[in-house]
């Protein structure tokens, strides 16, 4: 009787308390309940708020993103335009350099091709120096060299009209120009 009696004593002992942390559990949980909910609602507005201002920044990104495609293509616009521009300016180069040369053969009939073609060669290099600079000073001087070469060249065939058309004739003031030293401002 004694072992049933202290075996019931421990099964009412572990029931007690099996019920006593029960109670305990119950009565914390129905105070905490207040602050759980008030965190549950805390943690929401938080997630909320970061939501907002993720779409903010999304949105934001988005408005710059744009405005930089915006800008890009139109600066990619503006240099297209720029490119064509100058491969027109040029080819309208080339082609007053070729307008010279023909010039010259029609002015001296008499030179030899290589003459000509000499002139022209220089007139188109200095042309080539000229586009392919990229010092604003030295590009301006190519382009007075370019400059002074034409109009010594269209000199020399309005001379050349004017005289009696002898074989004899040069176009002297233009290769005494081609002959001065230039220099190397490749």
């Amino acid at each position: 009787m004694n072992s049933t009696m202290t075996s019931s004593k421990i099964a009412s002992f572990f029931m007690n308390l099996l019920n006593s942390v029960k109670s305990e559990n119950l009565r914390w949980q129905q105070e905490k309940q207040q602050q759980i909910f008030s965190l549950k609602r805390s943690k929401e507005r938080e997630k909320h708020t970061l939501q907002a201002e993720l779409e903010k920044q999304k949105a934001e990104f988005s408005f710059h993103l744009t405005k930089m495609k915006q800008q890009h293509e139109a600066s990619l616009t503006m240099f297209k335009a720029e490119c064509e521009q100058q491969i027109r300016d040029y080819k309208q180069y080339l082609d007053s350099i070729d307008q010279l040369k023909t010039l010259i053969q029609k002015s001296y009939s008499h030179l030899p091709d290589a003459v000509s073609l000499t002139i022209h060669h220089h007139a188109k290099q200095i042309l080539k120096q000229m586009w392919q600079c990229q010092d604003i000073e030295k590009k301006l001087q190519h382009e007075t060299r370019l400059i002074e070469l034409m109009t010594t060249v269209h000199q020399d065939t309005l001379e050349s009209a004017d005289q009696s058309h002898s074989v004899t004739q040069l176009p002297k003031r233009t290769l005494e120009l081609i002959k001065l030293p230039q220099s190397n401002d490749h």
